[in-house]
């Protein structure tokens, strides 16, 4: 028996002036799935997971975490939208890591993870920074925990980024190119923290140009363009026999071998 999804997406549209930059996306994805998206630049993948966790605000359809509309509440059949305290309360069931790493500067390693728990949730400061330490231990940056933004690499401030999300205890991970602001030889450390939360069950929606990292590590491999959601497959099957002809271009430019 399929388990219910844990992110629902239904006809999902979000147009800027007349161009639909996601447009009629239907998605299910259930606990645990590490979804990849893949596709050309402006293929509407970043605007998609700004719509999940209403960073953009769609322009039709519904998103629904775990069953929850993330727009509102339906009253009598009408869809009554939340006010921006019931917003973010439901948003930070969602943790969004950035190509920037969006740290603040003047805050060390460990403030910067302990600060949403502290203003977000109300730890108190002793066990906010206790929970801080730990996800830093998580992405193998315990020894720089007091160390600014400034003074650690790019890899490793996207590494206190992911920490600072997972502080939070989102049941949803949503990864916007997570190493395209990264020097080539920084890439495989924070490719290696997400494959880390893979293995211990985070669900994830990654966008990502990294197609080994998709074949290794999604379950599913989504491709876009346009707005649209052209094919759904395993790993396996996208990259051996993609059977959309736009996606098999894409691979071929690339260079990503495929089946003939």
């Amino acid at each position: 028996m399929r388990a219910e999804p844990l992110l629902s997406i239904r006809g999902l549209s979000k147009i800027f002036g007349e161009v639909p930059v996601v447009d009629r996306v239907d998605l299910a994805v259930t606990a645990g799935e590490i979804v990849i998206l893949v596709g050309p630049s402006g293929a509407g993948k970043s605007t998609l997971l700004r719509c999940v966790n209403r960073i953009e605000i769609p322009s039709e359809g519904e998103v629904l975490l775990d069953g929850t509309n993330m727009a509102g509440e339906l009253r009598n059949g009408k869809l009554i939208p939340d006010p921006p305290t019931a917003t973010a309360r439901k948003r930070r069931r969602i943790g969004m890591v950035f190509q920037r790493f969006n740290l603040f500067a003047h805050l060390t390693a460990l403030d910067n993870v302990a600060i949403g728990p502290r203003r977000v949730l109300g730890m108190n400061h002793v066990d906010a920074h206790a929970l801080a330490a730990e996800q830093l231990a998580r992405v193998r940056l315990s020894e720089h925990a007091m160390k600014r933004p400034a003074q650690l690499s790019g890899g490793q401030q996207q590494r206190v980024a992911i920490a600072r999300a997972m502080a939070m205890r989102p049941v949803l991970m949503l990864f916007d190119e997570p190493t395209s602001a990264l020097d080539p030889e920084l890439v495989g450390e924070v490719l290696e923290v997400i494959r880390a939360l893979a293995q211990d069950g985070m669900t994830m929606l990654v966008v990502t140009h990294e197609m080994q990292f998709a074949r290794e590590v999604g379950t599913r491999v989504l491709f876009m363009d346009s707005g649209r959601i052209l094919e759904d497959a395993a790993p396996i099957a996208f990259f051996a026999t993609p059977e959309h002809p736009r996606a098999r271009e894409f691979l071929r430019r690339i260079h990503t071998p495929v089946a003939a």
